[in-house]
Formats: C-alpha cells, sequence, structure tokens
C-alpha cells in the first residue's frame, strides 16, 4: 500500500500517468486499486493538486506453498527483503523441482508478518549452487522502482576462477545465447539472436601455486548464466563449474557468491550497501591457498 499527496505539478492528470510518474510499470498499476480521497475510483480519473491518493495491490493468486525455512536474512526494511542464499538451493519452482525451494520461504516467511500469502517478487536470482545475495521486493511498486532504472541497485560478486589471469582488471563485453535445449550459454551474435552482456572483472589475488586467481565482478547486464559463461569464455571458467569446463576436484560447485549489493532506498533515495560473507567452502578453498 502506498499514499499520495498530490503534487501541483500533476494536476489534471489522469491516475494512470501519475502512477507511471512515480515508477509503476503498466503491468502494475493493473494489479492495483486506487482510492482518491478515500473514495475507490478508476485509474483514469483525473486528480487535483493536493488530493490524498492511496494505492492498494490486489490480492493474487500465488500457487506456491508456503514453507519454514530457515533463511539468512541480511537486511530488511517496510520495502523489500535481502536474503543471504545458500548452495544446493533453487530460487523458483521449475517442472523439475517444486518444493523446497526459496520462494517457499520467503512466502512463508512474509505470511508471518502479514498474514496473507503474497507472490514472491525476487529482483534477481541465483543458479541452484550459487550462493549470496538475494533481492525480494515486498511490493509491486518496489519491485517497479528497482526494475525502471538498472542504476538504483549494482550487484557485485567474488569468484574463484581457474587460471592465473593475467589482467588487473577489464571489461568483458561479449554477447551470449542459448546453446540448443542445453542451460549452457555460448557467444552468440545479437543477429543470430544472443543478447548483449556485460560483465566487469578486476582481479583481488593470485595463487599460482594452486593455479587459481580470485576476482571481483560487477554486473550490468543480468543474462542467465552471464558471470558463468564469460569467465570460461575468457578462458578462466569458475572452479568448480562443471558446466562451464571448470570441474575440479577442489570444489564441489562452482565457487561463486553475491556478496555485495548496493541499492537506492525507495523511500529516502539514499544509498544502502548489503554485503553477506563468504560461505564456508569458498573460504576452506581460499585457506588452502596460503
Amino acid at each position: 500500500m502506498k499514499k499520495f499527496t498530490i503534487e501541483p505539478e500533476f494536476h489534471n492528470m489522469k491516475i494512470s500517468l501519475y502512477l507511471k510518474e512515480k515508477g509503476y510499470s503498466g503491468r502494475g498499476i493493473r494489479n492495483v486499486e486506487v482510492y482518491l480521497n478515500g473514495k475507490r475510483v478508476k485509474t483514469t480519473k483525473l486528480v487535483k493538486k493536493n488530493a490524498k491518493l492511496l494505492v492498494k495491490e490486489k490480492d493474487k493468486e500465488v500457487g506456491i506453498k508456503p514453507i519454514q525455512m530457515n533463511l539468512s536474512v541480511i537486511y530488511e526494511d517496510k520495502n523489500l527483503l535481502i536474503i543471504d542464499k545458500e548452495s544446493n538451493l533453487v530460487v523458483h519452482p521449475t517442472t523439475k523441482k517444486t518444493d523446497i525451494t526459496l520462494a517457499n520461504g520467503v512466502i512463508y516467511y512474509l505470511q508471518e508478518q502479514t498474514g496473507k500469502i503474497q507472490p514472491p517478487r525476487f529482483f534477481n536470482r541465483l543458479d541452484m549452487n550459487t550462493t549470496g545475495l538475494i533481492v525480494v521486493a515486498k511490493n509491486a511498486f518496489t519491485q517497479a522502482f528497482l526494475q525502471a532504472d538498472k542504476e538504483r541497485i549494482s550487484k557485485h560478486y567474488q569468484a574463484i576462477v581457474k587460471g592465473i589471469v593475467s589482467e588487473d582488471e577489464m571489461t568483458i563485453e561479449i554477447p551470449i545465447g542459448k546453446e540448443g535445449e542445453d542451460l549452457r550459454r555460448k557467444e552468440m551474435s545479437v543477429e543470430e539472436g544472443g543478447q548483449t552482456a556485460k560483465t566487469h572483472m578486476k582481479v583481488l589475488e593470485r595463487f599460482p601455486n594452486e593455479n587459481l586467481t580470485l576476482i571481483e565482478l560487477e554486473l550490468f547486464t543480468g543474462r542467465t548464466h552471464q558471470i558463468r559463461a564469460h569467465m570460461s569464455l575468457n578462458g578462466h571458467p569458475i572452479l568448480g563449474d562443471d558446466l562451464y569446463d571448470g570441474g575440479d576436484l577442489r570444489a564441489e560447485r562452482q565457487m561463486l557468491h553475491a556478496f555485495k549489493l548496493i541499492f537506492t532506498n525507495v523511500d529516502s533515495g539514499e544509498k544502502i550497501k548489503v554485503e553477506a560473507p563468504l560461505p564456508k567452502d569458498f573460504r576452506e578453498i581460499l585457506n588452502k591457498t596460503k
């Protein structure tokens, strides 16, 4: 639920256009009820300056069972929830995995707060065996606010990759697309159906004795398997990533961790930084390189 007092510059504007000015998407507007000065109205209604507008989301059929889980909540406010996801956990139900997903746990967690079952609005998703920070918007407005401007949130990862990366810092811009019916992504031009993808990488530490490099990455686009594909295409697959030629006895999963998020607070506009510590298996491999 959001409340607005109509500013003078929006006098005589349609409610639908006003909501778009406030960050709502067309889809988001279709999924709300609006009350003008306490009376429910259509979004085609014109607003007057200083009028009071209440926007309430319609109840949705979710279709995902709430399941109590031990969620590692790193940050929470009235608009969003940030969770440190563990390994071996799927984010959202699929045709192959229909229960015990992060979505089940999030729905239960929010139901405990509000008494209602509401959809889990994930701003970002992580592969099953990638660990780290996931953002869940608590309402459609926050989801639209973050999605409307990519500069409102930046995502940073750490990874252990195979080989010694020679460049201290570089930006990888390789379009990637789906390889047949497999999950694997490959380099594919936009003309062939690939999607533009941009990843910035910098070296944190090199381990010549183990032939490994610890790197930090920032995503500027959010393609499926983007970091995993980009590092493999760059000749340095992520340690333990069987799908992208990084398989190694030293790691049981890909050593990729979403460790930092910097986002804009929906209400105050201030920048907030949230970090998640490296998981145990990640730290154990780093300790062995010392």
